[in-house]
């Protein structure tokens, strides 16, 4: 997944990954545009290829550096090819205005495109692609009123096939897997920015014995948090459960079996069956639910709207499921963190109540310490948002 990708990014080698990223975006973006440029001369698709680059630009904006920015680097340089030697094709005869119009076309069309996503890295890399692509169009241009100049070929028709069915694919999942976009439905992502209050959650428990050291050091530094915790766990240890609650600690619906394909039912009983599990132990219903990974659909979210729950993710996490060095956990949270943040933790892995997570009991203090001296104060998720962490009944 890129979220690895950009875990690794953030790391202290990320200079490294991010030239390699950066150098691999634009040399693939570059000659999928050649690509497009050669195999679709046609004015009819310049809508598609439009299309494809606002799509693109779009990605970029809202995900995160890694993988995935070569795929949408390849749907950037396909709308290019595709839009651009059509334009100057039909456009212009074979003279010095075809040189004009694609270097200006090429500059003029993605930086607008790349503002819209606002990102600077983009902004350069898009001026680049268009430069090239705009003196492309003079090397792949046929001659005009050419054959070639008036037909798509099967060749075109398989390169603008596969740009939208990538484009397609890629925002299905930014929009199933980011946790910050709401293309699929409202989430949460965080609080009310003008106050000095972050919620620290943690994910993916009740784990024994890390769950209720957690609940512990919390406890030390004055503070509660809020535990996400998966079905399966809580029918296996309804007595952590059951100790977080007496503590004062908020307990939220975490799907019941947390695995990789269950979110993808659009009737999604894990939602019910786990504020059933929570309900039995507890005598409590959750309000908050979070989805497991972040990943959800449209149809999961209109069940969490249902059942009058409100869905939450988060806007700051460190990948502290995949680190073994607590003190670099804790200065990722404290970089990101700022007013009215949403912190992801864990304090068990997809409900394996005997997972390993001391990493968190070296980083929670040096989050909260950090924290608090930004000045931002930990507290309950139903305090952050101003909403009830219960519901009157399941």
């Amino acid at each position: 997944m890129c979220g690895a990708v950009l875990l690794a990014a953030e790391s202290e080698s990320s200079t490294v990954v991010a030239i390699a990223l950066s150098i691999a975006s634009v040399a693939v973006a570059l000659l999928i545009a050649r690509a497009g440029a050669a195999l679709v001369r046609r004015v009819a698709m310049v809508p598609v290829g439009v299309v494809s680059a606002v799509i693109a630009c779009l990605l970029l904006a809202v995900t995160p550096r890694g993988v995935i920015t070569v795929l949408i680097a390849a749907v950037l340089g396909a709308g290019v090819g595709v839009t651009l030697p059509a334009m100057a094709i039909d456009a212009f005869g074979s003279n010095r205005r075809d040189v004009t119009f694609g270097v200006a076309a090429g500059a003029v069309e993605i930086t607008v495109f790349a503002l819209i996503g606002g990102r600077l890295a983009g902004l350069w890399a898009a001026a680049v692609i268009g430069f090239a692509v705009g003196i492309l169009t003079i090397a792949t241009r046929p001659a005009r009123g050419s054959a070639a100049g008036r037909t798509l070929g099967r060749d075109g028709v398989a390169f603008v096939t596969v740009t939208a069915v990538l484009a397609v694919g890629l925002v299905a999942w930014v929009g199933a897997n980011d946790p910050t976009v709401q293309w699929f439905g409202r989430v949460i992502t965080h609080g009310d920015r003008s106050q000095n209050k972050v919620a620290l959650t943690f994910d993916d428990g009740p784990d024994d014995p890390y769950t209720m050291d957690v609940s512990r050091i919390l406890d030390d530094h004055g503070i509660k948090g809020t535990f996400f915790e998966v079905g399966k766990a809580v029918v296996a240890r309804p007595d952590i459960s059951r100790a977080l609650l007496a503590d004062g600690q908020l307990v939220g619906n975490h799907s019941f079996h947390h695995d990789y394909w269950r979110w993808l039912d659009p009737r999604y009983p894990e939602l019910d069956r786990t504020q059933h599990a929570i309900e039995q132990a507890l005598g409590k219903c959750p309000a908050f639910f979070r989805p497991p990974h972040g990943q959800r659909t449209p149809f999961m979210l209109a069940q969490v709207r249902n059942d009058g729950m409100h869905a939450v993710t988060w806007d700051v996490s460190a990948g502290d499921w995949a680190s073994h060095d607590g003190r670099l956990v804790a200065q990722r949270i404290v970089d990101g963190a700022k007013p009215g943040s949403i912190i992801l933790l864990h304090d068990g892995l997809d409900g394996n109540v005997s997972a390993d997570r001391s990493v968190l009991l070296t980083a929670l203090p040096l989050i909260i310490d950090g924290l608090r001296a930004k000045g931002l104060q930990p507290v309950r998720l139903d305090e952050l948002l101003g909403v009830p962490g219960y519901l009157d009944s399941c």
